[in-house]
């Protein structure tokens, strides 16, 4: 189960992409195609040097789902100091078999009449990856990677 309600009310300016986008995290996980360990820590360690700096708060850890969370980089490196556990399972989760039929099912329930033609074409392909509205990167500043809930209490493990 998506926690939309949840996030509707946490990030009340979401926009109809950040709805989408919080579908396929919490039902499909880390959909992302993985090359290596190695691009992928180089990757994540990019985009902390981007915030290390930042005074913006974020939680460790944020349920998007009864099966993924999100797992907020400056925190996580606060408290570890490295990414190598935390892209270890990253991509052990995004090896999990996926739900792309139960996926789209959910996502066909958002559907009303203003968002039907947009839905309905996001759903045509079989790439649904989709980036958050520059309305949420704004103001909620998403720098995460998802990973199963499973591996939730190994993963800040020294």
């Amino acid at each position: 189960m998506v926690y939309l309600k949840e996030h509707l009310e946490k990030y009340p300016l979401m926009q109809l992409e950040d709805i989408l986008k919080l579908h396929l995290q919490g039902i499909l996980g880390p959909a992302h195609l993985v090359s290596s360990f190695d691009n992928c820590l180089k990757r994540v360690n990019e985009e902390y040097q981007s915030i290390k700096d930042s005074n913006y708060h974020w939680e460790l850890f944020e349920d998007i789902s009864d099966e993924y969370v999100r797992v907020y980089l400056k925190p996580y490196y606060d408290k570890v100091g490295s990414f190598d556990l935390l892209v270890k399972y990253f991509i052990l989760s995004s090896q999990e078999v996926r739900d792309v039929d139960g996926f789209k099912e959910e996502v066909r329930k958002l559907i009303n009449d203003e968002n039907r033609e947009y839905i309905e074409e996001y759903l045509k392909g079989d790439n649904y990856l989709i980036s958050h509205s520059s309305i949420y990167r704004d103001n909620y500043k998403p720098h995460y990677l998802v990973i199963c809930r499973k591996y939730k209490e190994n993963v800040c493990k020294n």
